[in-house]
């Protein structure tokens, strides 16, 4: 004779999984089937119950993970743009613009120079030129070992631009190697004030700016009055 599967409350409690398991399918991951019946229906809701606690600890391990991943992403994306600031202040830094004497600006180049760099040395002198109010700069690329089409055509750019804001703009250092490339890449600098060395470019601007006569420097004038003030 078979045995007889009795369930009490059948009905309600069955109403009361699907509530439940309705719950959990929209994202409530709280519920629990309840009963307070043991019979053969209680090992289902037990198992209901299992199945659900089962699914949270997948999804809360889940969500830990995605936490996890996204802290990661967000400390390389500051680590990058740290990076990227470091890397634009030592261009900055690579491209000093000094006021040298009075009205002489100088820019000292050392190193290789690509379009980036080029154009940060642009901005830069162009911005002292506006501060400082200098008519003469000068570009000494003694320390740059090679100039290609682009970096070239970014000097006369910015020898362009100095010129439009008032400012002679003098090229030094120019190497027999990057003379060559000059002539061989056929870029014309013949109206660009050149010099073999810095020295020569310094000397060439004092000229101009009267403050060298007869060979001798001549000390600004609001200087020596302050000179003599102060003694």
């Amino acid at each position: 004779m078979e045995e007889q599967i009795k369930f009490e409350n059948a009905q309600a409690r069955i109403e009361h999984i699907e509530d439940v398991l309705t719950s959990v399918a929209a994202g409530n991951l709280e519920v629990r089937v309840e009963s307070t019946v043991e019979d053969d229906l209680t090992g289902i809701e037990e198992a209901i119950n299992i199945l659900i606690e089962d699914l949270t600890w997948e999804l809360k391990q889940s969500k830990k993970m995605k936490e996890e991943l996204e802290e990661k992403l967000k400390k390389i994306q500051e680590q990058q743009k740290t990076i990227i600031q470091q890397q634009e202040d030592l261009l900055e830094l690579s491209s000093p613009v000094t006021k040298v004497w009075d009205n002489i600006l100088i820019l000292p180049v050392i190193g290789t120079l690509d379009s980036q760099r080029t154009q940060i040395m642009m901005e830069n002198l162009l911005q002292k030129i506006v501060e400082t109010g200098c008519t003469i700069a000068i570009l000494d690329i003694t320390g740059v070992p090679t100039v290609d089409t682009q970096v070239a055509n970014h000097l006369l750019k910015t020898v362009t631009a100095a010129r439009l804001l008032g400012a002679d703009c003098i090229i030094s250092g120019i190497s027999p190697a990057i003379a060559q490339t000059i002539v061989h890449l056929g870029i014309d600098l013949s109206a660009i004030r050149t010099k073999a060395t810095l020295q020569d470019a310094m000397l060439y601007a004092m000229k101009k700016n009267n403050q060298l006569v007869d060979g001798k420097i001549q000390v600004d004038k609001y200087e020596s009055e302050e000179t003599v003030k102060n003694k």
